[in-house]
């Protein structure tokens, strides 16, 4: 529902210099946002579901269509899945189970319609035993719809590689929302330039290169955003320099050296940061680390104020490791804090370009040091205006090529992720008539002696063209080698017993029963991929990836950071590779986008965690903000509002050759919303990151959001479009802005539903 009337642009109102920060106490709405039925039982005795086995009953749905299922259930061993259908449509899309053992989950389940129902429950890769479920009705939580209009606005992208999501900002300064699609080593970075809700695309380089994370600002303060974007270092072997460019009446022109740009690094998140408040922006460059090389991890450059920037070393934070940073204010000073990951550490901004590391104060004990954070966030989940932290936590591309093996049993496909070091590895499957090899790919490391597969006792001989094996160094034979090669029963006839070359060997046991061993006697490849279809079930003897790791949610409480991830009901454990936020039903609590890799070879749903309002979280796998026919997985994105709206739209990437998509909010509920949009400061021109508004609406709630990101990995965004949701108000008293230099805009006695453009 479009509620937003007109952009207003005010002029000044009430301003001041002064450095003073609002003390007045946050209002909280401690009301619960919704109400939970009595519990309807659904399965009372325990069943079993697994590869092989749904569990299929009737269930009449009555009284409310938003309903949540508990699940108290156990798990033989590993890891697993469960997923929920009613009459074939899905409803619940493979909530993650993280490991053996007992396990309660919880789901909400949007039914389409009230009457007879038949459930399907199925499950993945291990025995599922559940042993008690129930719903309950739900009344008053809004979920929020979207809706792909990719094609339509004309973000038409090729399937690509991702690099830890988009930059976002109104870099040509026209009044809307633009943005940088960082893909990684085959399509270069593209620049979308948006023109009243229809995009153009552009390349910003001619040819593919080594690209990762980037970032839009306004270093040289002319009116429009300038660029940054970071270059890898060939895995260490050749570090590159960052590359600025200017913004030139949209034209970006590239003046790293000129401006000074020039320290060689293996570069992976650009930051730009007022370091020392003076109202230009400095430079933060995050890096992995360089083998061999004696000089600073991270790296740091002050603006000259005439275009140029001079290094200046940061002792202590310069050689914190880290390839990831959030930019955060951890104590409300108004200075730019940095939370670096993985591993997790925290540095408090003193103003004077030096860092505290901070982080046995503010972190707890178990956090400090935290791995396997891929993306991160800063919000205030509970409207008490400090800024609270959201890691999502997931294994990498390289942790996960080391034995990672799924299997459907609908599409009856098996996939393996393997590493190519000196090894073997083995499974047993079944299969009543032929399978397929297909979808090889051998990640290149100077390996050049050949990969055989051989069939049966006989070691029959064949090749198939795979992918990443590198063309000039291929023999002949492999050039020429089919995509997928088709096994019949009596092709694989046997077990060889000597199995001494490097390659993959396949024999048919007899009575449907199969095996494959894939054999490396040296380092061979960096890793090994494949699918076999026609498999009906799939055993082995060593233990899989774990692919799951829980989030953790920090609570601000001013001068240190407690974990709530288990009170706010977060999902249980996972593989989220990012994570975003926005008030996505407009109902004044800040919701939560997460990014699922999902399967090896399959786009699972992404999940939404719906802040109730009440402290706690309902999670959901049904919002339409994503493609399951994507070749890819889920990566990183940014809510924010495209359309101005006054709805939260969601940009998403799908990573491992998906595409971009832009998804637009459809949902139609009666809460309202106010958009300010932050432009530079009055007096001294002050551009619009770090700034702080705050809204008090008349009945004395009051919200806080900072511009920057909605979410961080390598890139950085400038969302100065503040969006707000607040439920059912109508009325604002007063509307802050709070810029980073202290100069401070005030506006009074204000309607809902409209954008407030401050151009002083």
């Amino acid at each position: 529902m479009n509620k937003l009337s007109s952009a207003i642009s005010v002029s000044a109102i009430v301003f001041t210099t002064s450095l003073f920060i609002s003390a007045c106490s946050s209002v909280i709405d401690k009301q619960t946002k919704h109400n939970a039925s009595p519990s309807q039982p659904v399965i009372n005795n325990a069943v079993r579901i697994n590869n092989q086995t749904n569990y299929v009953m009737d269930y009449e749905v009555q009284g409310s269509l938003l309903k949540k299922l508990t699940l108290h259930l156990s798990l033989d061993k590993h890891y697993g899945s469960l997923s929920l259908s009613a009459n074939n449509d899905v409803l619940v899309d493979n909530m993650d189970i993280p490991s053996a053992g007992e396990h309660t989950l919880n789901v909400l389940v949007p039914f389409k319609k009230l009457g007879q129902q038949v459930l399907s429950f199925s499950g993945r890769s291990n025995n599922i035993t559940i042993n008690h479920a129930y719903f309950e009705d739900i009344n008053g939580l809004d979920l929020p719809s979207y809706r792909n209009i990719s094609q339509e606005i004309g973000l038409d992208t090729e399937e690509t590689y991702k690099y830890g999501g988009p930059a976002v900002a109104d870099y040509d300064q026209d009044g809307d929302y633009d943005f940088a699609l960082n893909n990684h080593n085959h399509i270069p970075t593209q620049i979308v330039t948006n023109n009243k809700g229809k995009v153009s695309i552009q390349r910003l380089f001619d040819s593919p290169r080594d690209l990762h994370g980037s970032s839009f600002g306004d270093y040289d303060k002319d009116g429009d955003l300038d660029l940054l974007i970071a270059l890898g270092g060939g895995s260490g072997t050749n570090p590159t320099s960052y590359e600025l460019f200017r913004n030139d009446s949209g034209q970006f022109i590239n003046v790293s050296t000129a401006a000074g740009i020039n320290l060689p690094a293996r570069g992976r998140s650009p930051r730009w940061v007022d370091i020392d408040l003076d109202g230009d922006l400095d430079i933060a460059l995050f890096n992995a680390q360089t083998p061999n090389y004696s000089g600073p991890i991270q790296i740091f450059y002050k603006n000259n104020g005439d275009g140029t920037f001079t290094h200046t070393q940061i002792t202590g934070l310069q050689d914190a490791y880290a390839e990831r940073v959030l930019v955060t204010d951890i104590n409300n000073d108004g200075k730019d804090d940095f939370l670096l990951f993985s591993p997790a550490s925290l540095w408090l901004n003193n103003g004077d370009w030096t860092f505290t590391d901070v982080s046995k104060q503010w972190l707890p004990e178990h956090i400090n040091g935290q791995e396997h954070i891929i993306n991160a966030a800063q919000l205030d989940v509970n409207n008490d205006g400090l800024f609270d932290l959201y890691f999502a936590r997931g294994k990498t591309h390289y942790q996960l090529s080391n034995k990672s093996i799924d299997f459907n049993p609908n599409n009856k496909k098996l996939d393996i992720r393997d590493n190519g070091e000196t090894g073997t590895t083995l499974i047993n499957f079944s299969a009543k008539g032929d399978i397929n090899l297909s979808d090889m790919e051998l990640v290149y490391r100077l390996y050049d002696g050949g990969w055989a597969i051989y069939l049966g006792d006989n070691k029959t001989r064949h090749v198939v063209n795979a992918k990443g094996f590198q063309d000039r160094q291929r023999p002949i034979e492999m050039r020429s080698a089919p995509m997928s090669l088709n096994i019949s029963q009596d092709m694989a006839n046997g077990w060889p017993q000597s199995r001494e070359n490097n390659g993959m060997y396949i024999g048919y046991l007899g009575n449907g029963q199969w095996r494959a061993e894939w054999v490396r006697k040296q380092n061979v490849f960096w890793g090994v991929s494949f699918s076999l279809t026609g498999v009906s079930d799939v055993s082995h003897e060593w233990p899989p990836n774990y692919r799951n790791e829980k989030d953790i949610l920090l609570i601000n409480q001013g001068d240190h950071f407690v974990d709530a991830s288990d009170a706010w009901n977060l999902p249980p454990g996972g593989d989220h590779w990012g994570v975003t936020h926005g008030d996505m039903n407009n109902d004044g609590f800040e919701d939560i986008f997460l990014y699922r890799y999902g399967f090896l070879k399959e786009r699972i749903a992404d999940l939404v965690l719906l802040n109730t309002g009440n402290n706690s979280f309902e999670i959901s796998t049904q919002h339409g903000a994503f493609t399951p026919t994507d070749p890819g997985h889920g990566d990183m994105g940014q809510a924010f509002d495209f359309d101005l709206d006054g709805q939260i739209d969601m940009l998403n990437g799908s990573e491992e050759e998906g595409h971009w998509y832009l998804y637009k909010n459809v949902s139609n509920n009666t809460n309202n919303f106010v958009l300010v949009d932050v432009d530079y400061s009055p007096i001294n021109k002050v551009d619009a990151y770090s700034a702080v508004v705050t809204i008090t609406t008349a009945s004395g709630k009051q919200y806080k959001k900072r511009v920057g990101s909605a979410g961080e990995s390598f890139s950085q965004s400038m969302l100065n479009k503040v969006h707000f949701g607040l439920g059912q108000e109508t009325h604002i008293k007063r509307i802050e802005v709070r810029w980073r230099n202290g100069e401070t805009f005030v506006l009074n006695d204000l309607e809902a539903n409209k954008m407030y453009s401050l151009h002083p």
